[in-house]
């Protein structure tokens, strides 16, 4: 079995929490285009379609708000739960430190801990097999 060197710099005692952590936050984007995708449907539909038929916007007005709303509560979903990630090595907060909050950073905020990539996670597991 052979990993790179990001792999390698976090002992590879911590496959499991990385794989995880991008599950989750697959699970999490993948909702948040899909209800982005549903919006943009639903407006282009609701420009389009209310000036032929003015009773259409009343029942897409209804769809189109609850997305509205529902948009922006699965980012903040999204930036607290990933966020709050708790760093495998030290167990704490990997993305936020006293006065950086980045969910998109390579170390952790408190002991270094490198990111593990996804690339390396699913080779480690391919070579386990």
């Amino acid at each position: 079995m052979e990993l790179s060197n990001s792999a390698e710099e976090t002992d590879g005692n911590y496959h499991g929490p990385w794989r995880f952590y991008y599950a989750e936050r697959r699970r999490i984007l993948t909702r948040l285009a899909w209800l982005a995708g549903g919006f943009v449907l639903l407006s282009l539909l609701f420009a389009v379609e209310v000036d032929k038929h003015p009773s259409l916007g009343n029942t897409l007005a209804v769809p189109l708000i609850i997305l509205i709303l529902l948009l922006p509560a699965q980012w903040f979903v999204f930036m607290w739960k990933i966020g709050g990630w708790r760093c495998p090595r030290c167990g704490k907060r990997f993305f936020i430190s006293t006065f950086v909050n980045n969910p998109l950073g390579r170390r952790c905020r408190h002991c270094g801990l490198p990111r593990l990539k996804k690339s390396d996670i699913e080779q480690f597991h391919y070579d386990q097999r």
